[in-house]
């Protein structure tokens, strides 16, 4: 494995990582913030009940350099494919981070804040989809399936708020976490993984 795969690795590993403490950190400072009741995007939201100047700079300040600190990742993805398709998921992959980057940038309450979220979650899932197919088409089936699934619970995941009621509900923390983590596990998985041109 050259330096930049290396590089690359820690990058999305490193990403994680920030994202993790960030929200995680942003949420035990919170005087009232509930995963039941909020939005994740609440914790970075400048006067909202559950915001302080502690958890807007741990949330806001940590999406934005974790999308900012995971774009080498990318790297890794293009290298690691054996087919164009695959190599194609760094284009959603970058997209998602940026996305990432635009909800920090733009606190809940904000014009570009939901556009950000939108572009996050949905490019995330993208991502996956694309470098799952990729991998299956290159005869990885069992790492194909593994992708495929992380996908399919990312997507059940928000059909089943939405089918459940409004969106925009107390509690949106919830699939809003369950997409973070499977789009979280996604990068660990690829990152630790020693197998293929990577």
């Amino acid at each position: 494995m050259d330096e930049l795969t290396r590089a690359g690795r820690l990058a999305g590993v490193a990403a994680v990582c920030i994202a993790a403490i960030g929200i995680a950190g942003a949420a035990l400072a919170s005087p009232t913030f509930a995963v039941t009741g909020n939005a994740l995007s609440d914790l970075g939201q400048p006067g909202d009940p559950v915001a302080t100047p502690v958890t807007t700079l741990l949330f806001d300040g940590g999406l934005v350099l974790a999308g900012v600190v995971g774009l080498p990742f990318a790297v890794v993805l293009w290298r690691r494919s054996e087919t164009r398709l695959g190599q194609a998921a760094v284009v959603p992959f970058s997209v998602a981070l940026l996305g990432m980057v635009g909800v920090g940038l733009f606190p809940a309450g904000r014009p570009l804040h939901l556009p950000a979220a939108l572009t996050l979650y949905l490019a995330s899932m993208v991502a996956m989809a694309v470098d799952g197919a990729g991998t299956a088409l290159a005869g990885g089936r069992r790492r194909a399936a593994v992708t495929s699934s992380l996908v399919a619970v990312h997507v059940a995941g928000w059909w089943w708020w939405a089918a459940s009621g409004p969106v925009l509900r107390p509690g949106l923390a919830i699939p809003e976490l369950l997409g973070a983590g499977v789009f979280a596990a996604w990068v660990v998985l690829i990152a630790s993984d020693r197998r293929g041109p990577a």
